[in-house]
């Protein structure tokens, strides 16, 4: 392998990396053209990122074309969402959601999942993977797509199954709901000190739960047998909810789907996480959870679709709450940093014990706080195409091009199948950022340098710097 300065490798590394997203995942990265190319050149003197990013191709191309159909596409769409925006919305299991005016887009792209339906509804997943892979998902598609991604319907099943699937997890999850709430009354109510506004809300949240279950007749497909709430926990459930309440009166209420007659939103996701943690014993609640939630919640509009949706993401995903998950994760950054900079990794080192701790809630969370609700929203697409066997990081590994000498794995103490997408975009803002780090010679300095980028991370430019 050729010798390059460590500034230049930090460089190559950012080049190829978002190279490699444009080729596989089309992120919206916009970096200018001149940059690009020199990035890609600096790339080819070194076979190390060679072979962990052999998926390069024209991403000036790619980039411009993409822009084009994103313009055009929003040129011809109309937002739906306005035209009643004052009436409540009633979710199918009963719930009332107030309209929100100002939402996304709702008219259908010109290259459409629905098109990937056969006669009987059968999904080509392996095609609707690689078409959210390329453009990302649509708004006006979320609903059905996610539910596949996420694992809520499975991958063979027809209209009619999911229709019945539809109908029997709605009654599942009021059941559920109503479950907790009469065996724990004391549990339904949030209580709050010196927030009169989300006081009122709580209030007409209650007179909405009381409205739906005098609409609703009580269901007889699940009884008090045919779950297991029975060997709960009080203990554990009740640290679960003081945690809750803690985090959701809290969590996105800058953003408009929260705000005002919207606040009510907030118990809904609390209605969330309580039911969550009431069945999941096991699993229970960890802070960060609530991001999740509420990133469903907002994303499909819809209390029951967004529970089963947050289920589907932590089958998957619930060991990256546990504590050694989290040391896991971080262990995998410290390693590939060290190969890509180990200037910035021994610097870092040198001044923290503690080395990567400060990047814990990048990826703990998916950058879900620091980055605005597109882009997190991508973000979370992106993790739901990776599976426990087939990640972002090992499909690049074993896409090599055909004919190129196969390298031996330049990682010893890390899986090729543990480099994540958001293992990849913690190291990518680390080396956007190396010149700040590098001057940094207090452990809290670091800490401060990831709470600023909270809410200002751009996955466009991948630009780590304060924005005015």
């Amino acid at each position: 392998m050729k010798a390059v300065e460590p500034g230049g490798l930090a460089y190559q590394l950012l080049g190829s990396w978002l190279q490699a997203i444009r080729e596989t995942i089309t992120i919206l990265l916009q970096f200018a053209e001149q940059q690009t190319q020199w990035l890609l050149q600096q790339v080819s003197s070194n076979r190390l990122l060679q072979t962990l990013f052999p998926c390069l191709g024209s991403f000036t191309r790619m980039n411009a074309e993409l822009t084009a159909n994103h313009r055009k596409d929003q040129g011809g769409i109309a937002d739906s969402s306005q035209e009643n925006p004052s009436k409540n919305q009633w979710d199918e299991d009963g719930t009332a959601f107030p309209s929100h005016s100002g939402r996304e887009n709702t008219s259908l792209p010109s290259e459409s999942i629905y098109t990937l339906f056969d006669k009987d509804g059968r999904l080509d997943v392996f095609r609707m993977r690689k078409m959210v892979y390329e453009r990302g998902t649509h708004a006006s598609e979320r609903k059905i797509t996610w539910k596949f991604l996420f694992g809520v319907y499975p991958e063979k099943s027809t209209t009619e199954e999911r229709k019945e699937q539809d109908r029997q997890m709605s009654s599942q999850y009021r059941w559920m709901k109503r479950s907790w709430k009469q065996r724990l009354p004391w549990a339904a109510k949030m209580r709050v000190k010196s927030d009169l506004e989300l006081s009122l809300a709580i209030q007409r949240h209650e007179e909405q739960w009381r409205e739906a279950e005098a609409a609703i007749p009580p269901t007889d497909i699940y009884t008090e047998h045919s779950l297991p709430f029975q060997q709960i926990n009080m203990q554990e459930f009740q640290k679960a909810l003081q945690d809750i309440d803690a985090d959701v009166p809290q969590t996105d209420r800058h953003r408009t789907f929260f705000q005002r007659e919207g606040l009510v939103n907030l118990l809904y996701l609390r209605d969330i996480l309580i039911t969550y943690v009431a069945f999941h014993q096991d699993i229970g609640y960890c802070q960060g959870m609530n991001d999740f939630a509420s990133r469903f919640l907002e994303t499909l509009d819809n209390e029951t679709e967004a529970f089963w949706c947050f289920v589907g993401y932590m089958r998957r995903s619930a060991w990256s709450f546990t504590t050694m998950g989290v040391r896991r994760k971080t262990q995998i950054c410290e390693e590939l940093l060290k190969h890509v900079d180990p200037e910035l990794y021994d610097h870092i080192e040198s001044v923290s014990k503690e080395k990567l701790l400060f990047c814990l809630r990048w990826l703990l969370l998916l950058f879900q706080k620091d980055l605005d609700h597109p882009d997190a929203v991508r973000v979370l697409e992106i993790s739901a195409l990776e599976s426990e066997k087939m990640n972002f990081g090992a499909w690049i590994w074993l896409t090599r091009r055909e004919g190129e000498e196969a390298l031996p794995a330049p990682f010893t103490s890390v899986d090729r199948e543990e480099i994540t997408f958001e293992v990849l975009l913690c190291i990518a803002v680390l080396i956007q950022n190396r010149k700040k780090l590098l001057q940094y010679q207090d452990v809290n300095d670091f800490f401060l340098f990831a709470q600023r980028l909270q809410g200002r991370l751009q996955l466009n430019t991948l630009h780590g710097e304060e924005r005015p």
